[in-house]
């Protein structure tokens, strides 16, 4: 990761024309690639600062013995927001991406100990709940597939706030790993975990609903009507709640990055000038069923009123 950061910044004023060219021949005069170019430079950016910081964070907590302290999550948790917050700012300066979290939302999610969940439809709406818990003032710890330890700055300080990386298709040790995060939960703590596992695409949502039919076919009918969101997985979302007897749900919701699922899309329209509304709303631990078949049949409820109300927005 920091060579790669170098190379971008080294090669910056061959890339950046490079960037430039591409967009003029194609008629993008308000230059697309190298508007996404700089918020890579920013993630990069941001990236090494956390791997650089990352010994130093180390020592602070008593040659890594301490790092499970509160200050020393404390530390770490203020390097990840302060990563967050500056990659939103780039994301409106540089790609016309505004992130609005109104008052009601963040007064929503402020309480902890919360379990928090969202619907995952583009690679940039990873942050959200983050944002959001942020600035309620929570700890946030992430449900994270194991893929993303490929990034250094995800795996030393991501990996110390007491998040977890979860392998994809070992659901028991995905289970073990989620409850085990649980541990030293308070009012200041927030769980994040999405529930659909993977990004939501047409073709992924119908290889997702072919297996749940051949495993499962009552619930395949049940949540047949779903066209924009995958079909929950119960068993992180499920370990978590029991974990934590005492927590409510927040769910996350957010509208304008639906058509932008990937890089290569917003690279084609930026800037966007669009506002990404974010969302929240809480569910009291009491009004959630405590096991059993009455739990799944309350989660895909939920998830197929979720479902109708995103398709009423068109």
């Amino acid at each position: 990761m920091l060579g790669a950061t170098f190379v971008a910044f080294a090669g910056l004023p061959v890339l950046l024309p490079v960037a430039i060219v591409r967009d003029l021949s194609r008629g993008k005069l308000r230059f697309p690639t190298a508007r996404t170019y700089g918020f890579l430079l920013q993630y990069l950016f941001n990236d090494s600062v956390e791997i650089l910081l990352a010994p130093l964070l180390w020592v602070q907590a008593s040659f890594g013995r301490r790092l499970d302290s509160a200050a020393s999550i404390e530390r770490h948790t203020r390097l990840q927001q302060w990563s967050l917050d500056l990659l939103e700012r780039r994301a409106a300066q540089l790609l016309g991406l505004r992130v609005h979290l109104n008052d009601d939302a963040i007064a929503t999610a402020r309480t902890g100990p919360v379990v928090v969940i969202s619907r995952h439809v583009s690679l940039f709406d990873s942050t959200l709940p983050g944002l959001l818990c942020g600035r309620a003032g929570l700890r946030a710890r992430g449900v994270i597939m194991a893929e993303l330890l490929a990034d250094p700055g995800f795996d030393l300080i991501y990996g110390r706030i007491g998040s977890v990386f979860i392998p994809r298709d070992d659901g028991a040790a995905a289970i073990e790993a989620i409850a085990s995060m649980t541990h030293h939960a308070d009012d200041e703590s927030a769980f994040i975990i999405y529930p659909e596992g993977r990004l939501f695409t047409p073709a992924v949502s119908e290889r997702t609903m072919s297996r749940l039919a051949a495993k499962d076919p009552e619930r395949a009918r049940r949540l047949a009507k779903l066209d924009r969101m995958l079909p929950p997985r119960a068993g992180g979302l499920f370990a978590l709640l029991d974990s934590i007897p005492e927590a409510d749900l927040v769910v996350v919701d957010h509208a304008g990055l639906d058509d932008l699922p990937t890089l290569t899309a917003l690279t084609d329209s930026a800037p966007l000038d669009r506002t990404i509304t974010v969302t929240a709303r809480r569910i009291p631990r009491a009004e959630i069923p405590k096991s059993g078949d009455d739990r799944e049949r309350w989660l895909d409820e939920l998830w197929l009123a979720w479902n109708e109300e995103l398709s009423g927005r068109d």
